[in-house]
Formats: structure tokens, C-alpha cells, sequence
């Protein structure tokens, strides 16, 4: 049976503090993949073990190098609140331009081998109006502010009180000056809307894999809050995991973001079924576009939410996520801890 990991130390965070799922806004007709009632899009937990608790777990054969896993962090600095400009915010473009060096859709093959995430057929994508409500209130719209004064749009989800994940590319902007020097979270953002507020943050995490080698299996990365802001527990936050390949292929995975397609700073979400996985990638036919770069990839298991991959791009053969491994749980683990 394949080893599962999952973060369930401290219970995922709902709004309401008990660590049991909160009710859904009734507004949203829709069931998330593995919810009660979706009988044909449950999840089927296959090969799992008892849960445990990862602490200083031996990277496995397909690890990255210690090298790789090594975090990187960018300094606190002040900054100003800088809100959306709802006039330019539509023309503002995915994170993910300003490190792989591709160009935008207009001008991007949709079959190239590496691109910006793409609609796959038909799109199936379902808007989310509940955004104030949990498991929507956990998923924040990100305007990430450059180095060189440039603006990128990306997506980020709490996994505990001041700890906000999403992908490498939306905290260190290579072609941009690195290090963004400050990103604006606005949680369950519905357009105008902000239930949470608008909320500055100058602290991001990496890895080197990432900040220095541009690999894709590291790009993954975080956001932490000021000290005085504890704004997960008002949101809640997601739970993660990592499983081995035989239980993550039967899974039906979820994504919910903020994808620049649509109307300025509303969330979509999609969902379907594992296409195929590797040592470091998730491979889906669920529907993004740029600015969901940043997602989590969760699955549901007895109510809860568990992120196995953090979605970052794709290609009309299929959008992937950076696969949750032993080595970016036990990070994850630790950025968490920071953020408590």
C-alpha cells in the first residue's frame, strides 16, 4: 500500500474554528469533485495507509537534490497597499511570462510543449460567487508587483494562519528582478469585492531548485503575512498530502482560482480526474488560463481538503501541477510553522 502523508497535525482551519467543513453558500449550485451527492465523481481512496505525521522523513530515490530543496527567502519590506486598477487589471498577465520565457497566448502555440495553462475542449469552468464563504474563502487573487514596476496576476491558498502557497513564479520573477517586491492577497475576492480586504506582503519563500536553476519540479513557493496578521483563521485554510502514484491516479482532483480570462478578479473552478503523474508533476484535463498559476490541486477525503500539487502550467495535452513530494510537504510543513 502507498505511504500517505498528510497534514492533519493541527486539522485543516474553517472559518467557524472547529476543524470540521463549514457549510457552503447555497448561492453556488455546485458540488466539488468528492463531495456528498456526486456519487459518480467521488473520491476513491485506494492504497492508502493510516495517516502519520512527516517529521524529518529521508528524501526517496525521486527526490530532488538537497540542493534543490534548499529555501531561499526574500527580506520584509515596507510597502504600500496597492490595489487593482480595474481598467488595466484585464490586460495584466500570468506570473509564469516573467520566468519561461514564453510568449502570451496570442502569439504562443497552444500545443507547445511547455505553455501558460490552457482551456481543454469545451469549457467547462463553473464561477464561484460564494467567495466569502469556505472552502472558497481560503483561495486568494494575487497582484504581484515587480522589481522593474511591472504587475503580474497569479493565485495563492492559505494552509495556515499567515501562510499563503502558490507557485514559484509568482514569488520570484526571474526576467522581473527576482524577488517580487510586494504582493497584494485578496482572499475570496469576487471581482469588486473583497470580503477580507486587500492585504500587502513583502515576506516569500522559494527553493533554489527554483530561484536559482528555474527547474521546473521547483516551482513552488510562499507568502507570508506580517506578524499581526492571522487572516487564515478567518478564511480557513487547506490541508496537503502526498501519496504514492497508485492512490493519486484514482483520485479526482479539484481547482479553484482567479484566471485572467474572465472578468477581472473572479473565481473559477473546474474539476476532473488524474491524467498522469511523474516524480515531480500532476498532469489534468481540468480548465485554467493565466492567473490561475498558483492553485491548489486538492482532492477530498471525509470533508476535508487536501492539496497533492500546486498548479502552475500546462499545455492543450494537459495543464500539471508541481506534484507535492516528501521533501516539499516536510517545507510546506515548516512554512506553515512560520506562518502560525
Amino acid at each position: 500500500m502507498a505511504t500517505t502523508l498528510k497534514d492533519v497535525s493541527s486539522d485543516v482551519i474553517t472559518p467557524n474554528g472547529n476543524g470540521k467543513t463549514a457549510a457552503t453558500d447555497s448561492s453556488t449550485s455546485l458540488l466539488e469533485a468528492g463531495s456528498p451527492g456526486l456519487e459518480s465523481e467521488r473520491l476513491r481512496e485506494l492504497g492508502l495507509e493510516s495517516t502519520v505525521e512527516a517529521v524529518g522523513l529521508p528524501a526517496t530515490s525521486d527526490e530532488a537534490t538537497a540542493l534543490d530543496l534548499d529555501e531561499v527567502s526574500s527580506q520584509d519590506a515596507p510597502s504600500g497597499e496597492q490595489l487593482p486598477d480595474p481598467a488595466q487589471e484585464g490586460q495584466l498577465l500570468d506570473a509564469y511570462f516573467a520566468s519561461y520565457d514564453e510568449q502570451p497566448p496570442r502569439a504562443a502555440a497552444a500545443d507547445s510543449e511547455l505553455a501558460d495553462e490552457v482551456v481543454i475542449g469545451t469549457d467547462d469552468r463553473v464561477r464561484i460567487t460564494s467567495t466569502g464563504s469556505y472552502p472558497w474563502s481560503a483561495t486568494c487573487s494575487l497582484l504581484i508587483n515587480t522589481r522593474t514596476g511591472r504587475q503580474y496576476i497569479g493565485t495563492g491558498w492559505f494552509i495556515g494562519p499567515r501562510t499563503i502557497m502558490t507557485a514559484g513564479h509568482c514569488v520570484y520573477l526571474h526576467d522581473e528582478g527576482g524577488w517580487a517586491s510586494s504582493i497584494t492577497v485578496m482572499p475570496g475576492r469576487n471581482g469588486s469585492t473583497m470580503p477580507f480586504g486587500a492585504h500587502v506582503a513583502t515576506h516569500l519563500r522559494s527553493v533554489t531548485g527554483w530561484t536559482s536553476s528555474r527547474q521546473r519540479s521547483s516551482d513552488y513557493g510562499c507568502i507570508i503575512l506580517p506578524e499581526n496578521n492571522r487572516l487564515g483563521l478567518r478564511t480557513g485554510t487547506f490541508g496537503f498530502a502526498y501519496m504514492g502514484d497508485t492512490a493519486l491516479k484514482a483520485k479526482y482532483l479539484n481547482l479553484t482560482g482567479y484566471p485572467g480570462d474572465k472578468p477581472a478578479g473572479t473565481q473559477w473552478y473546474h474539476s476532473r480526474g488524474v491524467k498522469s503523474v511523474s516524480s515531480s508533476t500532476i498532469t489534468y484535463d481540468i480548465d485554467t488560463a493565466g492567473g490561475q498559476s498558483g492553485s491548489s490541486v486538492y482532492h477530498i477525503q471525509d470533508g476535508q481538503r487536501y492539496a497533492v500539487g500546486i498548479h502552475t502550467n500546462g499545455s492543450s495535452s494537459g495543464n500539471s501541477a508541481t506534484r507535492i513530494t516528501p521533501g516539499v510537504f516536510n517545507l510546506m510543513k515548516s512554512w506553515k510553522q512560520m506562518g502560525q
